[in-house]
């Protein structure tokens, strides 16, 4: 399984954190799709990270969610898909786009010290959380909720990381 990342720095403190490279991104997506068999037939994926501040996501979140208050990761997928549905999702494609990423420090640091994690597991699970999101994975009630955390946290134990919930 071949997945192409693009990851885009435009907050300076995100170069303290050197395990955030393409290879973790590319080994937490496969780690997501390999899960799924019918994503076996695609022979190419892609994705985008952007590693940007608070100010950055407030104006995401606002642009694209209407809210006005930063967040620590917001997902942007390029397809409209249903986790309910994702089994009889049948891509035919050669290649295919998984959306965008994007995650604010600030944030992200604030939770980590706050929830007593490391930046790492945090990033990593955030990481595991918006790509499920482009996946159709979604939280809107409690039902999808417990099917999503669950799911978060069979992987996170691929990279040695305990239940955040």
């Amino acid at each position: 399984m071949k997945i192409n990342v693009e990851i885009i720095r435009t907050y300076q403190d995100w170069k303290n954190h050197k395990f955030i490279n393409k290879l973790l991104v590319k080994k937490v997506a496969c780690a997501i799709l390999s899960r799924y068999k019918n994503f076996k037939g695609v022979a190419r994926f892609e994705l985008a990270i952007l590693l940007t501040d608070n100010n950055e996501m407030l104006n995401l979140n606002s642009q694209f969610c209407g809210k006005g208050k930063a967040t620590n990761v917001l997902s942007f997928p390029d397809i409209e898909l249903d986790f309910r549905h994702l089994l009889e999702f049948t891509p035919n494609v050669g290649y295919m786009y998984l959306g965008d990423i994007a995650f604010g420090y600030e944030i992200i640091q604030s939770e980590a010290i706050s929830q007593n994690k490391s930046f790492r597991d945090h990033f990593i699970h955030l990481l595991v959380h918006s790509i499920l999101h482009l996946l159709g994975f979604d939280h809107q009630n409690d039902e999808e909720a417990t099917i999503m955390e669950n799911l978060e946290v069979e992987i996170l134990k691929d990279f040695a990381i305990v239940s955040p919930y």
